[in-house]
């Protein structure tokens, strides 16, 4: 008895209290068995399958979130100049964003200029503004816009290297701006922040003031 697989001795065992006349234990034993092993076949069966296709799930999952991450850092290779930590993807800007009104002004207003007036969509020095956006700041006489974005994509297959300016102007009088010296690789869209901390720090402006504004290239220094 002592040689006998342990669970056909368990079965035994039990068989023998019970009242079975005429009847060949050893088959009941051996089919009763049989059925517990394949059963524990399936179930073990059941859990490495549900093992995989979890494995096979997360996988696809990282592999996707490693994938976008990629695509992302490939996106901002060309952003180059903006270190603002609101900066925009450059997929984000699309034509003008601003709370209020805006016009274009065709003057330049600055006498370092070396390039006219651009707007969205002009293309100076080989780089084509494709997005403005605009961040409005509570200011003495109401709301002025204190940041600027701007979008500037290289369309063409060389690397350029400019020094764009954006200019703002109130009633059509220019306010003090600076360059943001960049460089930009071909197919690549830089993002340059231009901030006016100045319109919330005492300048006086009038509230029903108009608000115009356009981009030019300087030398750079």
């Amino acid at each position: 008895m002592s040689e006998i697989d342990p669970l056909i001795r368990r079965e035994l065992n039990w068989m023998a209290l019970g009242v079975l006349e005429n009847r060949d234990l050893s088959e009941l034993v051996f089919a009763k068995v049989r059925r517990r092993r394949i059963k524990r076949v399936l179930i073990a069966a059941s859990v490495a399958f549900s093992l995989v296709i979890v494995s096979a799930l997360t996988f696809a999952v990282v592999q996707h979130n490693s994938n976008r991450a990629k695509a992302i850092a490939t996106a901002n290779t060309g952003a180059i100049g903006s270190q603002d930590s609101n900066a925009l993807q450059p997929s984000s800007i699309t034509g003008l964003i601003s709370d209020y009104p805006l016009t274009w002004e065709q003057g330049v207003g600055d006498l370092g200029a070396i390039s006219k007036a651009g707007g969205i969509g002009d293309t100076l020095g080989g780089a084509t503004a494709v997005g403005l956006k605009v961040s409005w700041q509570r200011c003495p006489s109401g709301q002025c816009p204190t940041t600027w974005v701007l979008a500037l994509k290289n369309n063409t297959q060389d690397l350029i290297s400019i020094s764009p300016t954006l200019m703002i102007f109130t009633d059509h009088s220019p306010l003090d701006s600076f360059a943001r010296p960049t460089t930009i690789t071909p197919g690549a869209t830089s993002l340059l922040v231009y901030t006016f901390p100045e319109l919330t720090t005492g300048m006086d402006v009038a509230s029903d003031s108009t608000w115009q504004w356009n981009w030019f290239l300087t030398v750079p220094k």
